[in-house]
């Protein structure tokens, strides 16, 4: 139901089952109104109307505006039927967004899953079934529509091109073989000769058809979602992916270029390694083509993400404008069918639990004088630490002095206002949701400052041959270099030089705005307009700047803390601050509201945990529904003291609700006048309790 908030004073008595077992911490009801936001947690000034002289460009290795304003990206991805609101939603999601932020979204998966041509009404595709590409134009008008209102609110978009779609050999006249085209046509779409013209024909069609020509809101185009040919071969994919006549085409390209590269001459260790480089190059690089058709060569254009081919996307990808990448922490696994809603499992696992390597493999792919974007990352729910996932990168990507990070994914469809976790989706995931805003301002304001201190690594050809070829990533490449290894890009800036004089510098840890504490897995952050204390507090005392964090004996002992100065001031001379406070958030059992769905370990395991799957509808399936489920959504109480260090006399707490609105202010008690400062305690019993807490001072 639109427009209902839980906010209850008093904890519910519950005990989760599961990896919080042996200190459970009381939850409280909690749900956030997306369309009353406002006050403090709204993050809407971040934006203004995209107007011509915004239109965005790659200079001097990063995007900027034709005003020659340099602009940052904080995107969310919309995946499938997402992309195509009703006429009465556009305008109310694209506000929600901005509330959030959000200056880009990432259109993504509009190829997949055709709708039949009988009811377009459907609008889960830019698609319909007819062939390749035909075009459904009920779902061309509703982006269309979007697109404009997204612009209104100072949203750009990312154009994705192929992810899904799975070529049909009656329909799309390819050929037939046996076991089928593999999933998402993957690879074969990027040699085969028919598959490539088509892919152009949808490139220019699509472009037109959304009259994104010269138009503004267009930031830049991803070509080839998750997939190369390089990437392929290096998993051992072709056996399975690349057969009849399919594999007969490839190896004719191969012994062409082979031919035209040796002669008579011998083969050389990592010629096929080249070649498929080569053909990556010619694919990415013919889709170019298309796309400056329909637009221009001023609109940026990526292929696909450095993890799919690793140091060869250096030379695949030469032609092209921007290097993009993807992760995530605790990603689903499936144990027997992908994708399987009632059987999946998770780690639970923290982001400092491996050393922030997701955040450090992401930081040696970035390719120097390039922008740099990461176009999905998440921590999907239910991990219960995953309230870290947003500021923790948001202040890691400014050090890195990326361009752009994109949330997979705000919705994967149109249920706008389900309002409990489900899956990948920040709507509804109460868990993730209140730091978002503050992420985003972290990342686009430049509160934290990038790292002095450059380590650039030079990569020779013979690098990337040798690195493709030996079926090597870039993470693994990096950690073999002489005084360097991957946690080094968590005190300096880190990049790859491509043919170039590099620096491989090594020493201590630059002093910055930014500490990874990789014993005590914490971060904290100690810019003068944020603080934050994110990871395993335990019963420490942790110093972040302006404030010192310490957690109640009720608090399980992670937590992700975020102050931020919303007046423009440092923090010590603010007079008005934002603190988030959020905890995991639970959706309530099938038919039991109020009832925690509790994470339990998944059946014959030690380590691996899933949703209790009671009431799921299949007793024979051992997981709760990963994509959807029952309310009230309930959260973590988080009760901890917060030592504020500050030039005010006095100083006004008060919880917010789910819209921003104050619900309740602490007592006088509660706020306790210190050396320096106040000592906050928040989230008490018979306190009222929030993710969000409003400091006014005087």
């Amino acid at each position: 139901m639109r427009g209902l908030v839980w906010l209850a004073g008093a904890p519910l008595a519950v005990v989760l089952a599961g990896a919080l077992s042996a200190q459970a911490p009381p939850l409280f009801r909690f749900s956030i109104d997306q369309d009353r936001l406002h006050g403090l947690p709204d993050f809407s000034f971040l934006n203004r109307p995209i107007a011509a002289t915004d239109r965005v460009a790659v200079r001097d290795g990063h995007f900027y505006t034709t005003s020659g304003q340099r602009v940052r990206f904080f995107g969310v991805n919309l995946a499938f039927g997402a992309n195509f609101p009703e006429k009465d939603d556009a305008a109310r999601i694209a506000k929600r967004l901005r509330r959030l932020g959000v200056n880009l979204v990432r259109l993504h998966h509009m190829d997949s899953s055709p709708d039949r041509a009988a009811n377009p009404e459907a609008a889960n595709s830019i698609l319909t079934d007819g062939p390749y590409p035909a075009f459904n134009e009920v779902s061309v008008r509703r982006l269309r529509d979007f697109l404009t209102a997204l612009g209104a609110e100072g949203i750009y978009a990312d154009l994705n091109l192929h992810v899904g779609y799975r070529f049909r050999p009656d329909v799309d006249k390819v050929p037939a073989v046996e076991g089928g085209i593999p999933a998402q046509s993957k690879p074969v779409h990027i040699f085969y000769p028919r598959m490539v013209e088509l892919q152009q024909r949808y490139a220019r069609q699509i472009l037109t058809k959304l009259r994104l020509k010269g138009d503004p809101v267009l930031a830049m185009v991803e070509i080839n979602n998750e997939s190369s040919l390089v990437q392929a071969w290096q998993w051992n994919q072709f056996d399975r992916t690349v057969t009849g006549a399919y594999r007969k085409e490839l190896d004719a390209q191969w012994q062409k270029w082979l031919t035209a590269k040796r002669g008579e001459g011998e083969q050389q260790p990592g010629d096929y390694a080249a070649f498929l480089a080569d053909t990556d190059r010619r694919y990415v690089n013919a889709i170019r083509d298309a796309v400056r058709e329909a637009t221009d060569a001023q609109v940026p254009v990526t292929g696909t993400q450095m993890g799919y081919g690793g140091l060869a996307v250096l030379d695949s990808q030469e032609g092209l404008d921007f290097q993009d990448n993807h992760f995530y922490i605790d990603h689903y696994n499936f144990p027997n069918a992908q994708w399987d809603r009632n059987d999946w499992r998770i780690r639970d696992m923290a982001a400092a639990d491996n050393g922030w390597r997701s955040f450090t493999d992401m930081a040696w792919a970035r390719q120097a004088g390039r922008p740099y974007t990461v176009s999905e990352y998440n921590q999907p729910w239910p991990n219960t630490h995953a309230a870290e996932i947003d500021p923790s990168l948001a202040a890691f990507a400014a050090f890195q002095d990326w361009d752009g990070i994109m949330h997979f994914a705000y919705s994967h469809g149109r249920n706008w206002d389900a309002g409990v976790p489900n899956a990948f989706n920040i709507n509804g995931d109460w868990t993730e949701f209140p730091v978002i805003g503050q992420a985003a301002w972290i990342f686009r304001s430049g509160v934290v400052q990038p790292a002095r201190l450059r380590v650039s690594v030079p990569v020779t050809a013979a690098d990337r041959v040798q690195t493709t070829a030996g079926r090597q990533n870039i993470g693994d490449w990096v950690n073999r270099q002489a005084g360097l290894g991957r946690e080094r890009a968590l005190s300096a800036a880190v990049e790859l030089v491509k043919d170039g004089a590099g620096a491989l510098r090594s020493g201590p840890p630059e002093p910055g705005q930014l500490t990874f504490n990789r014993e005590n897995k914490r971060l904290t952050i100690a810019a003068p307009q944020a603080a934050a204390v994110i990871g395993a507090v335990g019963k420490a005392k942790v110093e972040a700047g302006a404030i010192q964090v310490e957690l109640a004996p009720s608090a399980r002992g992670f937590a992700t803390v975020v102050l931020t100065a919303m007046d423009g001031r440092a923090i010590g001379a603010s007079e008005s601050l934002l603190l988030s406070v959020p905890g995991y958030s639970v959706r309530s059992l099938p038919g039991q509201p109020g009832t925690p769905q509790a994470l339990k370990l998944y059946p014959e395991t030690k380590d691996w945990w899933t949703l209790d799957p009671a009431g799921n509808g299949n007793a024979a399936k051992p997981s709760g529904n990963m994509n959807g489920g029952d309310g009230p959504t309930m959260m973590e109480r988080v009760e901890a003291f917060v030592r504020l260090r500050t030039e005010a006399k006095s100083i006004a707490v008060a919880a917010l609700d789910g819209a921003g609105g104050e619900a309740g202010a602490l007592p006088a008690s509660q706020v306790e006048r210190v050396e320096g400062g106040f000592r906050i305690h928040v989230n008490a019993e018979g306190q009222p309790q929030s993710a969000w807490f409003a400091i006014r001072s005087r």
